[in-house]
């Protein structure tokens, strides 16, 4: 039996985590339909990209 795989181990998710820490999303628009759109993420797919730009940004300063 194989264990399933965490949300955040998808390579999309940290490709959109950082396009969206970096500027590329819209920030006048909500960022789940946006990343949802432009990576095909699942809607929890998305949620762990926010989580994870925040973190991005967080050690960038």
């Amino acid at each position: 039996m194989t264990k399933p795989k965490a949300v955040t181990d998808s390579g999309d998710v940290q490709a959109a985590a950082q396009w969206l820490a970096t500027g590329g999303a819209d920030r006048t628009k909500a960022a789940v339909p946006q990343l949802r759109q432009q990576f095909g993420l699942t809607a929890a797919e998305a949620v762990a990209a926010i989580r994870e730009s925040n973190l991005i940004q967080a050690r960038a300063h």
